[in-house]
């Protein structure tokens, strides 16, 4: 009789077990799926293609770019994009030289081109 109570215990605990590493398993297949790991093409943004360029610098500037500079390019804790005050060459060099506080190279390359465009589009 000494070893019955024990017994109970050991099973709730074998279960308990059990239960964690099915919730587990299932929470790892449901993560890829929410990150994009699907096959039926819609991920996240980065993964996304875009058959405009103006599009995909909108796309990079938001994950990017408006938290500090606004979503409408209107400034906050960076300046203000929407004056038209800068040219290609000087917003593809702050990109990647990130003057002040601005953290130097957000995007680079076809994404830095991308953004340049987009900016220079909606300050028109």
């Amino acid at each position: 009789m000494r070893g019955a109570p024990l017994f109970p215990f050991a099973v709730t605990a074998f279960l308990g077990l059990l239960l964690i590493l099915s919730l587990s398993l299932v929470g790892i297949n449901i993560g890829d799926d929410l990150a994009g790991g699907n096959e039926n093409g819609e991920g996240n943004a980065e993964q996304q293609e875009f058959d405009d360029p103006i599009e995909l610098g909108q796309s990079v500037y938001e994950m990017n770019c408006a938290s500090c500079h606004g979503g409408n390019l209107e400034g906050g804790v960076g300046p203000a994009l929407d004056g038209g005050n800068y040219s290609q060459e000087e917003i593809l060099s702050a990109i990647a030289e990130g003057p002040g506080s601005m953290p130097a190279g957000l995007a680079s390359g076809e994404e830095a081109d991308a953004v340049a465009e987009f900016i220079l589009s909606v300050s028109e």
